[in-house]
């Protein structure tokens, strides 16, 4: 159990019973007005983030109730066991944790917990769980509504039937009607019997949602990763029910049908008005699926690397004597590096010791590449001055052309086919045999933009209005970043293995860090770093290295780390 947030924890220790009116997470306990101010003023405490108990009660009781040090020892916990999946204080690793070799800080381990992958991706299955529990409350109250109507589309037919016969009718016609009333009722019985076990679902899908909404908020990193695991179990049971819901007989779309008896207008031989059944077919809710979600969540957490975290190191200042404008650069797995010069009208290769290998020469304008690593070639996008990619052979010439029906600029390759911006017309695909063109974002794209493809987002610059633009690939807009401080005439981007977005930004003279989720930015290079008007940057997923291209005549080479 937690310390008592309710009354002051230091002047309870002097057996003083005050209220507290504010929460320190990090000494975990409640303080009162005069305690916080020593407690803000002190060299030792002075640091700690504080919050008033009246928002720190809004989190869920089962976090409140969780305790930051080892009930066992009484010590602030100091390390996690990934081998065992739990926190552990200092006499806890000698006493049981000694043999354990996947051992890590604490601070280490909830550090940015709440933008972590396991994190987000709760959040996602709890809405995508939502989105599936409200599609299944609507199909059964669809086919409720369904019922009502046959019924009284059904009753009507035997009315008009009733009156074309004599009084002898009327007995069936009862027994009929009641027929029908009784079979509609029972199927609405079961239905709107599985409507609120569905409604009891949603709303505690909600519920957990708000709840994740208030720890987000209010509750400290510890207290938010050992949440976690009892969201993800939570989480994890109203799975179990949806698909048990969806197991359900009463999930058949049960409909209402009529057959008229053959010897009704016999009315002697007739014994009823008709028969009314129930009909049963599969039901079409069609659902979007976590199994693979739900089994990364087993794994032990793995915290994305902050932007703030990341360093860059081992510079290496490259000469491009022969180049004029560098408007593209890519770097092979085996460690050579290709440039593309608009204004020499040619792609240049260099050795990974950054001497000169060869030059391609080309009849138009060369502006972005990327690389297709199953044929060894580079695709080049002409820019302003052409309609074409040209495929091109690294140790040789070019092989072949793809022929766009506007200027293509940036270029990225996702699979087996080719992602590009085309002026005025979007984001768009092509296999890489030129067939098959498709737009995957439909936008009037401006001249100058560059493309990043990582996992199913596509990322795109905008140097008109300073901005970029995440969508997924669906052409879904998912997020847009502008801060013109620190970005400004946006050209080449690319994305780390961890989903941070560097941009080349060319005003500034700089290069910008995006997370993830593209609320913040951090500059990584400026002009400090020797950075002129850069317009090209690469990163390179295997050896994590940056490569980053002035307009002229030098690029750059690090070490991400």
């Amino acid at each position: 159990m937690a310390s008592n947030w309710t009354v002051c924890g230091v002047c309870n220790y002097r057996n003083i019973n005050k209220a507290s009116v504010v929460w320190c997470s990090e000494c975990d306990e409640g303080l009162c007005g005069e305690c916080r101010e020593h407690h803000g003023a002190s060299k030792s405490t002075r640091n700690h983030d504080t919050i008033s108990i009246t928002e720190y009660q809004k989190l869920p009781t089962n976090v409140l109730e969780i305790t930051q040090t080892c009930q066992k020892h009484k010590e602030h916990y100091q390390t996690f066991c990934k081998k065992h999946d739990c926190p552990c204080c200092r006499r806890c690793v000698i006493e049981t944790h000694n043999d354990c070799n996947d051992l890590t800080a604490i601070e280490d381990i909830v550090k940015n917990v709440k933008s972590s992958n396991a994190w987000l991706e709760v959040e996602q299955i709890l809405v995508q769980m939502l989105k599936n529990v409200q599609r299944i409350r609507n199909d059964r109250t669809e086919n409720l509504k369904c019922l009502q109507d046959q019924r009284v589309e059904i009753e009507r037919d035997i009315n008009q039937t009733r009156k074309m016969i004599n009084d002898h009718l009327d007995k069936i016609h009862d027994k009929t009607i009641k027929e029908l009333y009784a079979n509609e009722e029972n199927e609405s019985k079961r239905i709107k019997l599985l409507l609120c076990e569905i409604e009891d679902i949603e709303k505690g899908i909600s519920d957990l949602q708000g709840n994740q909404n208030n720890i987000r908020q209010h509750a400290s990193e510890l207290q938010t990763f050992l949440a976690l695991k009892h969201i993800e179990k939570e989480v994890s049971d109203k799975a179990e029910c949806i698909q048990s819901v969806l197991k359900n007989e009463d999930m058949k779309i049960k409909t209402l049908a009529l057959e008229v008896n053959k010897d009704v207008k016999n009315i002697d031989r007739a014994d009823c008005f008709g028969s009314v059944s129930v009909e049963s077919k599969s039901f079409k809710v069609v659902i979007d699926s976590y199994k693979n979600k739900q089994a990364q969540m087993m794994v032990p957490i793995v915290i994305s690397k902050c932007i703030d975290d990341i360093v860059l190191s081992n510079k290496m200042e490259i000469n491009l004597k022969s180049s004029g404008n560098v408007r593209g650069c890519a770097i092979l797995p085996n460690g050579q590096m290709v440039f593309s010069d608009n204004e020499g009208i040619k792609t240049i290769a260099l050795k990974d010791n950054c001497s000169h290998h060869l030059d391609i020469a080309l009849n138009t304008t060369a502006f972005d590449m990327a690389y297709i690593e199953g044929e060894h070639t580079i695709a080049v996008t002409t820019g302003y001055s052409g309609k074409s990619i040209h495929i091109i052979d690294v140790n040789r010439t070019r092989k072949r052309s793809i022929k766009t029906s506007a200027n293509p600029y940036g270029i990225a390759l996702k699979k087996n086919t080719l992602v590009y911006c085309k002026e005025g017309k979007g984001i768009m695909e092509v296999q890489l045999n030129g067939e098959s063109e498709k737009a995957l974002v439909c936008l009037d794209m401006p001249s100058f933009s560059y493309v990043a493809v990582y996992g199913d987002n596509m990322y795109y610059t905008n140097k008109d209005n300073h901005s970029v633009t995440c969508y997924d690939i669906h052409g879904n807009l998912k997020w847009e970043f502008k801060d013109t401080k620190n970005l400004r005439y946006p050209q080449g981007i690319a994305v780390d293995n961890n989903g941070n977005v560097y941009v080349v930004s060319m005003d500034t003279h700089s290069v910008v860090i995006i997370t993830p989720d593209g609320k913040r930015c951090k500059t990584i290079l400026s002009s400090r770093d020797g950075l002129s008007s850069p317009h090209a940057l690469h990163f390179e997923p295997t050896s994590n290295k940056l490569l980053v291209a002035n307009e002229n005549k030098s690029a750059f080479l690090y070490d991400v780390s």
